[in-house]
């Protein structure tokens, strides 16, 4: 009976939780940054509102968002991460979403 051994399954198991860990890290931190630029509160006559020059900020974040939750199904599917990894990135998909056509800040 050939088959994976179950430590090989295990140290498979474990690679993949690591890679699928990191390349999710590196890949929501940008958004996480797009998330926080996009949510910081407007206004004042001295403040330099950097949001506003770049119309597409909110899309290109709202795009990225939808990459990296593309790129998480496999490794949740494949259970090498748990479900809450789609919190983080929903949360930034939301919260992209709410400032682009609820609070627009451009004038």
């Amino acid at each position: 009976m050939t088959g994976i051994r179950p430590e090989r399954l295990r140290r498979f198991s474990r690679v993949g939780m690591i890679a699928g860990a990191v390349l999710l890290i590196v890949l929501q931190v940008p958004l996480a940054f797009l998330a926080l630029v996009q949510a910081m509160p407007r206004g004042g006559p001295h403040e330099l509102d950097a949001a506003s020059e770049f119309r597409d900020l909110s899309y290109a974040g709202i795009f990225w968002g939808l990459l990296v939750l593309l790129l998480t199904f496999p490794f949740v599917r494949a259970r090498f991460l748990r479900p809450w990894w789609y919190a983080v990135t929903l949360l930034a998909i939301t919260v992209l979403t709410a400032r682009q056509f609820l609070f627009p800040p451009y004038t």
